[in-house]
């Protein structure tokens, strides 16, 4: 089974995971907790994957490991396109998906998470975050006037941009600042754009 960040997974069972620490009394009463976590971005050894659970607020989150044989199922960012749109969000997820259309994207957040489970957990005002696929790191620079776009959403739309074996960028980063983050499985790496060689 192969599996990547962002990724919604159902457990077989919330027994079989391994964590740090104490484990939070909300786990055994939110809703959202009972099976359900997203896969994280860290590397750890082979026949696993680091998942993490929320709750219905942002103070709880809560991060463990288990092993990808404790997996039954598996919805991907760009998966829960196929489900309807929360009906705060209609407007704008309608506007964006016309952005966005002819690229590989996806929904993660609050909204993709209601999106994927039928638990409403966005509410009126909840960012959209906006899962982009690319291939090449350079591919970004040909995303200015879509990032210009999606800025006239009538909700804050985030996107972060997934690069074939790289990482991610925050789009906004990388296309207005000099310096950008690159998200590895390994830990965060600074870049200054002007150290950058573009080869094609």
């Amino acid at each position: 089974m192969e599996l990547t960040v962002h990724d919604l997974v159902y457990l077989k069972s919330k027994d079989q995971i391994e964590y740090f620490g104490d484990y939070p009394d909300w786990m055994n009463e939110d809703e959202m907790a009972k099976g359900v976590a997203v896969v994280r971005r860290m590397k750890v050894e082979d026949g696993k994957v680091a998942i993490g659970f929320r709750g219905n607020n942002r103070s709880k989150r809560f991060a463990a490991i288990t092993t990808i044989s404790n997996i039954k199922r598996v919805i991907r960012p760009f998966d829960v396109l196929a489900n309807p749109y929360p009906e705060t969000h209609v407007q704008s997820l309608t506007y964006i998906e016309k952005v966005l259309d002819g690229f590989k994207w996806g929904i993660g957040g609050s909204v993709g998470f209601s999106m994927a489970t039928g638990i409403n957990v966005c509410h009126e005002n909840s960012d959209i975050d906006i899962i982009l696929y690319c291939e090449k790191l350079q591919e970004l620079d040909q995303l200015k006037p879509i990032l210009s776009q999606l800025k006239k959403s009538a909700h804050r739309v985030d996107v972060q941009v997934e690069i074939l074996g790289i990482g991610a960028v925050v789009l906004a980063d990388y296309l207005e600042h000099s310096s950008f983050i690159v998200r590895t499985s390994t830990g965060p790496i600074l870049f200054e754009k002007e150290s950058l060689l573009y080869k094609g």
